[in-house]
């Protein structure tokens, strides 16, 4: 798979939901710096594994609806829109968040993430 599959799957096809997958996407020196409505933070790896979980325990639908998605080297960008419905209210879709990602890899796997978000 190539990087830009990896990361179509990991935003088209649910693999944020696959914990194994993202396990094998996301490299064990990876870095995210994440700003958004709380501030910023700095996490790793086990914070992506342990969302995938709390995605899975939360919400009955979650979707990204992506605008762009753009390749250059070893980096990837993406837009999107992040959707969801709880387990609670099935068939209520709802906005999250506004999302804009720059992922960048090393020897195949994500090594580090800058992600700014918007609550909706």
């Amino acid at each position: 798979m190539t990087n830009r599959e990896k990361i179509e799957f990991l935003y088209k096809e649910d693999g944020i939901r696959d914990k194994k997958f993202l396990d094998t996407l996301i490299h064990n020196d990876f870095k995210l710096e994440w700003d958004s409505s709380s501030g910023n933070s700095i996490l790793d790896k086990n914070f992506i594994l342990n969302l995938s979980e709390v995605i899975n325990a939360n919400y009955e639908i979650s979707y990204f609806e992506i605008s762009h998605l753009i390749e250059e080297s070893n980096q990837i960008v993406v837009k999107y829109n992040h959707k969801v419905a709880t387990i609670e209210n099935p068939k209520e879709i709802m906005l999250i968040a506004k999302v804009v990602a720059i992922w960048s890899f090393q020897d195949g796997k994500i090594i580090d993430g800058y992600l700014i978000s918007k609550p909706n």
